[in-house]
């Protein structure tokens, strides 16, 4: 039989053990929320700034659970360009991660020239490159860069790749914008494209 002594102490050890369990509950569920599966960064160094960028938006490479939303079903594509300047003779360091060197993906330099503004693209091969060096020159100042990832859905391809203006939906685009503090574009002219 419990004495007077013996259920006060009961009491405030059940009350100890259920204010631990809700402490433990709590925690728990604070832990899995902090580690949801964020969006994949890129990592661009300029100067002396590390820029982490994430996407406007991200898929996966099927283009399903596409976070925050699926490009195709909206009119205006989520964007999300991040400003790291690149100061002119300097070199500008971009990281990519695994999620995005896993698979093909591409970049597009934009330069500004005394001739007018150059579009520097580039593909990249599966696991072929996880950093890559752009430089920014007095005659070839660097604007900015776009990264996609690409997905393995086609768009405008009801033959499949027998149709005539297929192309490869990104299944998630990186931007940054790489103006060097207080430069102009002279010659806004629009030169053709080159391949890196």
């Amino acid at each position: 039989m419990l004495q007077p002594g013996d259920k006060k102490a009961l009491t405030i050890l059940t009350a100890v053990v259920v204010a631990a369990l809700v402490i433990i509950v709590g925690a728990t569920a604070l832990v899995v929320r902090g580690h949801e599966e964020s969006l994949p960064t890129i990592s661009v160094q300029a100067d002396d700034t590390l820029t982490q960028v994430e996407p406007g938006y991200w898929c996966e490479v099927d283009m399903t659970d596409c976070e925050p939303v699926d490009p195709r079903s909206v009119r205006q594509v989520p964007e999300n360009v991040a400003t790291s300047p690149a100061p002119i003779g300097s070199t500008v360091l971009v990281t990519v991660p695994q999620d995005v060197a896993a698979g093909p993906w591409t970049s597009v330099a934009q330069y500004a020239t005394p001739q007018g503004v150059v579009r520097v693209f580039d593909v990249h091969r599966p696991d072929e490159l996880y950093t890559m060096e752009l430089r920014s020159e007095p005659n070839r100042v660097l604007l900015g860069i776009e990264f996609s990832s690409l997905s393995t859905v086609l768009q405008d391809a009801p033959q499949g790749f027998d149709s005539p203006d297929w192309s490869v939906l990104a299944r998630g685009v990186f931007a940054v914008n790489t103006v060097p503090d207080g430069f102009e574009v002279r010659n806004p002219n629009l030169l053709p494209d080159e391949r890196a």
